[in-house]
């Protein structure tokens, strides 16, 4: 039995690596990112922030602001979706969404800046790369929920019962993308090229 689970686990394993390589050598998107470098490095934001003592520290104080503010929401809504804290109303965990939505807001923008200031850092980084797509499935699936999962949910007022498998799953996504989101965002620093 332990055999199989190590044998398993190598496979799961041997397949992630083989997925993060891919995606750290998309040499066909390297070539088109290097057109836009020029571009985002001569911007006013960029200069700024090269050039400023505090814009920097500024900026990264923001974003883990904005970090803070959306993972602080969103997360305790993903776990309530999930079943959790089951005597709180979901509509009433869903009045925080707004102070997850501009915790985001102040991420991209502040996200965006770092990357005008040192875009080959983050072009041609693999942990950005995944950064990015974590926060494409993260914003697929808000999609999914509100156009799919929302109205039955409204309809769900059954107090200390799990919610709808639907929105469990959206829960569990999102929960899985966002910690994604925020692992690649540390990675970043290691895998500079």
């Amino acid at each position: 039995m332990w055999m199989s689970l190590l044998d398993g686990w190598t496979t799961v394993n041997n397949w992630i690596y083989a997925v993060w390589m891919s995606v750290m050598h998309w040499d066909w998107l390297n070539d088109h990112l290097r057109a836009v470098l020029n571009t985002l490095y001569y911007t006013p934001m960029g200069e700024f922030l090269r050039t400023s003592t505090w814009a920097w520290p500024l900026f990264e104080s923001l974003h883990f602001t904005g970090m803070s503010l959306l993972a602080g929401t969103i997360v305790m809504f993903d776990l309530r979706l999930l079943g959790f804290a089951r005597a709180v109303p979901v509509q009433s965990m869903h009045k925080l969404i707004p102070f997850g939505i501009g915790g985001f807001l102040l991420n991209m923008s502040t996200g965006i800046c770092f990357i005008c200031a040192t875009p080959d850092q983050y072009l041609f980084n693999a942990a950005f790369r995944w950064k990015v797509i974590f926060i494409t499935t993260a914003g697929l699936n808000v999609l999914f929920f509100y156009t799919r999962v929302f109205r039955r949910l409204e309809a769900f007022t059954e107090e200390n019962q799990p919610p709808p498998l639907a929105a469990r799953f959206v829960g569990g996504v999102s929960l899985a993308a966002w910690v994604g989101v925020m692992t690649a965002g540390r990675l970043l620093t290691f895998f500079r090229p």
